[in-house]
């Protein structure tokens, strides 16, 4: 009831809204001119982000190029190698990264207990190694690609398994992970 009687109290007036607070130029144009140096402030801190990004990708992208430059001899092989190796192709160079995977292999091997008497670099492989143990009548492939810890692995366990199995095989075949093959 109490509505309906107000209802007939404002018939015939207009009601207004509450008038909005009416803002100045200035201030419009303040505000304006503070979201504009916030705006300025985020390029500028984006901006120094990426140089910064930039300059580190740069130098060291710089390190790694010059790291793996051919022609590079700072390259040092880690461990001396003890054994003699044979070059079917008498290429009279060995690279690098041979000469470090033969040191490395033969050192795995040596904390195996095994002892690397000659390495063949065969002909027309450039992935492909013999390797010959002392006390060992067969000679083993390995692969230059895989891991020489593991292919030291392979190696010591296809040693036991001839070993235990009484077995003369010509060559064992480690190039495969986990696996062995001998004839």
């Amino acid at each position: 009831m109490r509505g309906q009687k107000q209802a007939k109290l404002n018939r015939g007036r207009t009601i207004v809204a509450e008038r909005e607070q009416v803002e100045s130029e200035s201030e419009r144009l303040l505000e304006r001119k503070r979201i504009h140096r916030k705006r300025r402030r985020m390029m500028v801190f984006a901006t120094v982000v990426l140089v910064v990004l930039g300059v580190l990708a740069y130098t060291t992208g710089q390190n790694f190029v010059e790291q793996y430059k051919p022609g590079n001899n700072n390259v040092q092989a880690e461990y001396e190698i003890k054994a003699e190796i044979v070059d079917e192709d008498n290429r009279g160079q060995i690279s690098m990264r041979t000469k470090n995977y033969i040191a490395q292999l033969e050192q795995d091997l040596h904390d195996l207990g095994y002892t690397v008497t000659r390495v063949t670099l065969p002909t027309g492989m450039s992935r492909e190694l013999y390797v010959d143990l002392q006390g060992e009548e067969a000679y083993y492939k390995v692969n230059t690609d895989r891991d020489t810890a593991v292919t030291a692995e392979d190696m010591d366990r296809m040693v036991k398994y001839l070993r235990e199995h009484e077995l003369h095989p010509q060559y064992v075949d480690v190039r495969v992970e986990g696996r062995g093959y001998y004839k």
